[in-house]
C-alpha cells in the first residue's frame, strides 16, 4: 500500500472517530531520532493548542501492509484523549501568559515563500531567515505545540521584543544543543548523543582528530534544531576547538551541518547547488530552512550568509 494511501486512510478513520471538529495531520519530524516513527498532530475546533502523538514503527510498518488501521486508530483516540484531560483548560484557551511564558521558544523559519503567514505573527529577520515563536509543553515526544499569533500579544499585553528575550532564555534550557557526526546522527547511535551531550567539545575534538569533518548540530530533540545556532557562544565554541572558521549548511528547520572552513572539500558554490537541489524535493519543501549557505568568521564573532570568494575576504 503505498505511503499517502495508508495515511490518508488512517487520517480519515481518525477524523470519524473523533468528529468534524477535530484536525489531524502529520507532522514532519527530522530522521534524527526519529527511528521510523510517524507524528500526528491533533487539534480541536476552538482550541489553540494541538496534541503530538507518536506512531510506533511496528504499527507503521502494519499500516503500511494494509492491515492494523482499527487497532492504531483505537491506539491513537485513546492517547490523545488521555493526553487532552492533562492539559489545564487555560493552556487549551491559549490564555494567563504567566504560566506560559516559560514554555516560550524560538525557531528558525524559512523567509522566503512565508511572506503572506509572516504577517500573522510575530517574527524576527535574521539574515535571510525568520525567527518565529512557539509555545511547547514538553518538547519533543507527545506534547501539546502551536506558533504564537499576533493575537496572543494582544491577548497576553506584551511585545514581540519581550517575548525574544523570554524566548532567548528557554530555548537553549529547553533544547539543549546536540552535535553529532553522520554517522551517529543517521544510526541513532545512543552512545554517540550521550557522549556528545556531555561534552560537546570533547566529542568534537575526538572525531575530528579521526578525520571526520562535517558534523551535524540540533537540539536532543531533533525538533526545530536549526535554531541552536542562534544560541550564545554555541558557534564559537566550535570554531575555537577547530580553531577555523565554521561554514554552516542548513539542512532543514530541524538541523545544519557544520564543516570547518580550511577542512570542507567543496566550494560554497557546490554546497549551495546541493541545499538547493535538497530543498526542491517534495519531502523536503516544508523543512527547507534556506538556499544560503553560511559562515561564521571566528574573528568577528559573527554568522554571514557565505558569498563565492568568502576565503578572499576573510582570510
Amino acid at each position: 500500500m503505498e505511503s499517502e494511501k495508508w495515511l490518508q486512510e488512517l487520517f480519515n478513520e481518525l477524523r470519524e472517530r473523533l468528529g468534524e471538529e477535530y484536525q489531524v495531520t502529520e507532522v514532519d519530524k527530522p530522521a534524527l531520532n526519529s527511528a521510523g516513527k510517524v507524528q500526528i498532530g491533533i487539534v480541536k475546533k476552538g482550541e489553540r493548542t494541538g496534541i503530538l502523538l507518536n506512531l510506533e514503527p511496528g504499527k507503521v510498518k502494519r499500516l503500511k501492509t494494509g492491515t492494523g488501521l482499527k487497532e492504531a486508530v483505537q491506539c491513537l483516540v485513546e492517547k490523545y484523549l488521555e493526553k487532552r484531560s492533562m492539559l489545564r483548560k487555560e493552556l487549551l484557551a491559549g490564555e494567563w501568559f504567566e504560566m506560559m511564558k516559560e514554555r516560550i521558544v524560538y525557531a528558525l523559519e524559512r523567509r522566503e515563500g512565508n511572506e503572506e503567514a509572516l504577517k500573522h505573527i510575530p517574527w524576527e529577520p535574521y539574515l535571510d531567515m525568520a525567527i518565529v515563536f512557539y509555545l511547547v509543553e514538553t518538547p519533543g515526544g507527545d506534547t501539546s505545540y502551536r506558533v504564537i499569533s499576533n493575537h496572543d500579544l494582544e491577548v497576553w499585553k506584551v511585545s514581540k521584543e519581550e517575548i525574544f528575550q523570554i524566548a532567548k532564555e528557554n530555548t537553549p534550557r529547553l533544547g539543549v544543543p546536540l552535535l553529532l557526526t553522520a554517522e551517529d546522527a543517521v544510526g541513532e547511535n545512543k552512545e554517540g548523543e550521550e557522549e556528545s551531550l556531555r561534552d560537546m567539545e570533547g566529542y568534537l575534538t575526538k572525531y575530528s582528530q579521526m578525520g571526520v569533518s562535517a558534523f551535524v548540530l540540533t537540539n536532543q530533540y531533533g525538533l526545530y534544531g536549526a535554531s541552536v545556532i542562534l544560541y550564545d557562544g554555541l558557534l564559537e565554541r566550535i570554531a575555537w576547538v577547530w580553531r577555523d572558521d565554521v561554514l554552516v549548511i542548513p539542512s532543514s528547520i530541524n538541523e545544519v551541518m557544520i564543516v570547518p572552513s580550511c577542512g570542507s572539500t567543496k566550494t560554497v558554490q557546490q554546497w549551495r547547488k546541493i541545499v538547493q537541489e535538497m530543498n526542491q524535493e517534495e519531502v523536503q519543501k516544508e523543512m527547507a530552512l534556506s538556499d544560503s549557505v553560511y559562515f561564521y568568521d571566528h574573528k568577528e564573532g559573527k554568522l554571514c550568509i557565505a558569498t563565492d570568494d568568502y576565503k578572499m575576504i576573510f582570510n
